[in-house]
């Protein structure tokens, strides 16, 4: 299931370059708080790791950027973004409790949700098909030096790990979710690009990420590429990365 939010202000909207909190923040606090606690401190658990089973787009509209303050401005006072998750609960709910809401607070903009939308999805039949992110795509592993400090590698798109790590979190998904192992073990992605310019760092928090931005084609069960399309793919989706969209 996926939805479209469109937020609108009566005057001009103000973001910091990484924004992606302030989207984060507003599916969480429009989830009943019961929902919006277990959510965030449990999630659906994979052995040691828990998964929020949610992703989100980047805002669609593009916004004049103010490098010496950091922020982005949207004069027209209308943003909107996609939102993605396998489990319809958590969109349904917070969709309900947004759009009957009289304001919101978006960052540090008053606003209002004036549309929530679910977005038509073509059923996947094919065991190969073509998407565009919608927000980067992002892999990583935290290794320990040998004097002890911690150094967190990003995966390029152009290393055999990429699709072997994005084919392993795609199955602790699945697992977490279904409570069953995977049953499609076929999964590979491939950049349609060969440059690094695709290569996007940005903040989440104060953390540095690397992620991908671009043309994949992957390939796999149907069922798990349409799971892929829902849940998200690669890690920190519910930070805002991940999400992408089929290409006819």
């Amino acid at each position: 299931m996926r939805v479209k939010f469109e937020i609108v202000s009566n005057n001009k909207i103000e973001l910091p370059f990484s924004h992606s909190p302030v989207q984060q923040g507003l599916i969480y606090s429009f989830l009943e708080n019961e929902a919006a606690e277990w959510l965030h401190n449990q999630g659906f658990e994979y052995e040691k790791r828990s998964f929020k089973m949610l992703t989100f787009s980047d805002i669609i509209e593009r916004g004049f950027p103010n490098h010496k303050e950091k922020r982005l401005t949207f004069p027209d006072g209308q943003i909107s973004f996609y939102v993605a998750s396998p489990v319809d609960w958590i969109l349904q709910q917070s969709a309900q409790n947004l759009i009957t809401s009289e304001k919101i607070q978006f960052g540090s903009n008053d606003a209002y949700v004036s549309s929530v939308s679910v977005l038509r999805q073509d059923k996947i039949t094919s065991g190969k098909i073509r998407v565009k992110t919608l927000s980067p795509i992002t892999m990583h592993s935290t290794f320990e030096k040998p004097d002890g400090k911690k150094v967190t590698h990003y995966y390029s798109p152009f290393e055999d790990d990429f699709e072997e790590l994005l084919r392993t979190n795609l199955h602790k998904k699945w697992q977490s979710l279904y409570r069953e192992n995977c049953p499609y073990d076929n999964f590979s992605i491939k950049p349609m690009f060969a440059t690094n310019r695709k290569e996007k760092i940005r903040y989440f928090k104060g953390t540095l990420i690397k992620g991908w931005t671009g043309m994949f084609e992957i390939e796999g069960d149907p069922k798990l590429l349409q799971f892929a399309l829902d849940a998200g793919l690669g890690d920190r989706n519910s930070q805002g990365y991940g999400m992408v969209e089929m290409v006819k």
